[in-house]
């Protein structure tokens, strides 16, 4: 039986790829393995977002082929597309597949090992596909971005924009909801952008929520121009997580000007005065870039200034990264690397202040959290009583104790405060755990 494993960096788009690869493979036999481990194939899906993201990708390649340099190693993803010479280059890379053709990566590497891979149909009609377990899993709906904001390079990775048939894209939530997943995460590069036929995104997330299992549907991130009126109600579901993720990267509208980000700092924050209108609790997280060529002290201020009005739950924080072929790269007034350094620690602090004020806000009210994960805790056997953890639909994370049974739920649980780290401290009720550790146990932080 031949062993794989699998190095996927950057979007949930590329999480979700990689998860077919190993789908697909595992059911012909490939076994599974970490990627620390000797195997006999390492398939590394990689991302070209950041400089760092390509020195990560390369890295990794590095690693399989110090692992075991017999090895068939396949190259996939965004980085492989955008610099195939490169690692075509590096001796012991056996195959560079490029974003459309990742697909087929299952098919080359069972043909290498002389096995047959039935499609995904088969597959599946036979019940030999067996995702995971997992409290959640990731559907892609929509591939592709046409846009060109003048920093990023993902319009040359993955070029123009498709979406699946809604009826595909139901049949696989259907699938993961008779596996047991609780919460289907919907993601895509442009996933605002999503449309099969007259059908848009809102559609999808409606037809979605009412799929018989589904307990709640997540949106990986939408661009704050795709963000409508039909949107936000549909986020309003019962079903669908308070909580939605609107890139900003910069409070400045002489900056977002030249991202060509299409909105202004004014036009952001009434979109989220709207949001929070019609759905209250909702979490709102953003990503931030410092360091855009001509981002003077004022812009730079204007973003912080943004970010404090916006009240967000948390931020992810970039440096910018010069990429070659995008107009930005070309830009004169480049920023020192030791400015955005220093920008990027003043908003990560801010985002940790933000972390915690958004958890804080929850405490004496309770929150429906999705049991992930688990710990000693409670000073008792972990058979017997567990510290749990997991995420509200809101995206607060949230650390009781309770009993291991729990996990894979989606439980009631009564905030009593907050952590150093910004996470939610509570008790759940005594009906919903079995050995009563429930609210009798003390709150407690996981280490």
């Amino acid at each position: 039986m031949p062993t794989i494993a699998y190095h996927t960096l950057g979007c949930k788009v590329n999480q979700y790829e990689t998860e077919k690869m190993r789908e697909a493979l595992e059911s012909v036999g490939f076994e599974t393995v970490p990627f620390g481990s000797r195997a006999d194939a390492y398939v590394i899906n990689t991302c070209a977002v950041t400089a760092a993201a390509d020195a990560k990708s390369r890295a990794a390649v590095r690693r399989a082929l110090r692992l075991n340099p017999q090895a068939y190693v396949v190259v996939a993803g965004c980085c492989a597309e955008l610099e195939s010479g490169h690692f075509g280059a590096i001796e012991g890379v056996d195959l560079i597949v490029p974003n459309k053709d990742k697909h087929a990566v299952p098919e080359l590497v069972a043909a290498r090992f002389n096995h047959v891979l039935g499609d995904d149909k088969q597959r599946r009609s036979t019940g030999i596909v067996r995702p995971r377990v997992r409290t959640r899993a990731i559907v892609k709906v929509q591939d592709g971005c046409d846009h060109f904001c003048s920093y990023c390079i993902v319009p040359f990775a993955r070029p123009g924009r498709r979406s699946r048939p809604m009826s595909e894209v139901l049949g696989e939530i259907e699938a993961l909801a008779a596996f047991g997943y609780k919460e289907i995460v919907l993601a895509g590069i442009r996933l605002g952008s999503y449309s099969d036929g007259p059908a848009v995104l809102p559609d999808l997330i409606l037809r979605a929520a009412a799929v018989q299992g589904v307990e709640r549907l997540r949106l990986s991130s939408v661009e704050p121009w795709e963000v409508d009126e039909a949107l936000i109600d549909a986020v309003g579901h019962p079903k669908v997580c308070r909580h939605l993720h609107i890139p900003l990267q910069s409070g400045d509208d002489a900056v977002l000007e030249r991202m060509n980000r299409p909105y202004t700092g004014r036009q952001y924050l009434e979109l989220v005065r709207r949001i929070r209108e019609k759905v209250p609790g909702i979490g709102i997280t953003t990503d931030v870039m410092v360091g855009f060529p001509g981002e003077s002290e004022r812009a730079f201020e204007n973003t912080c200034t943004m970010i404090e009005e916006a009240g967000f739950s948390r931020l992810h924080v970039f440096r910018y990264s010069p990429r070659k072929i995008t107009r930005a790269a070309q830009m004169s007034d480049q920023i020192d690397e030791g400015t955005k350094k220093a920008r990027s620690q003043i908003l990560a602090e801010m985002g940790k202040a933000a972390v915690r004020r958004f958890a804080e806000s929850f405490v004496g009210r309770a929150l429906e959290v999705l049991v992930e994960r688990r710990s000693a805790g409670c000073g008792a056997p972990v058979e017997a009583k567990t510290s749990l953890a997991g995420f509200a639909d809101n995206y607060v994370e949230v650390r009781f104790s309770g009993d291991a049974s729990l996990i894979g739920r989606i439980v009631t649980v009564e905030i009593t405060g907050v952590d150093k780290e910004g996470r939610a401290l509570g008790s759940v009720s005594r009906s919903e755990s079995p050995n009563g550790c429930g609210g009798a146990c003390r709150d407690f932080a996981l280490s």
